[in-house]
């Protein structure tokens, strides 16, 4: 993998979604990935309580709970 920012990105990029995965949960996804068909891509959700892969003919699969969101440090 190659870092992103190797390539003319002068600025830090916004962080658009956060969220902690244990390894049990990675290794759902990688279950759901070896299910997909061809090269389609995986979406992930990333909800208040859990994080879900959307399957390309929009079935949504449980990947694990999240922890639920932190507070923030004032």
């Amino acid at each position: 993998m190659k870092h992103p920012l190797a390539h003319g990105w002068p600025d830090p990029l916004p962080v658009l979604a956060r969220a902690e995965f244990t390894v049990d949960m990675l290794r759902n996804l990688c279950v759901v990935f070896e299910a997909t068909v061809g090269d389609d891509p995986l979406t992930i959700e990333l909800c208040d309580r859990g994080v879900w892969a959307v399957m390309p003919d929009g079935h949504r699969l449980f990947i694990g709970r999240s922890p639920g969101p932190r507070p923030l440090d004032a």
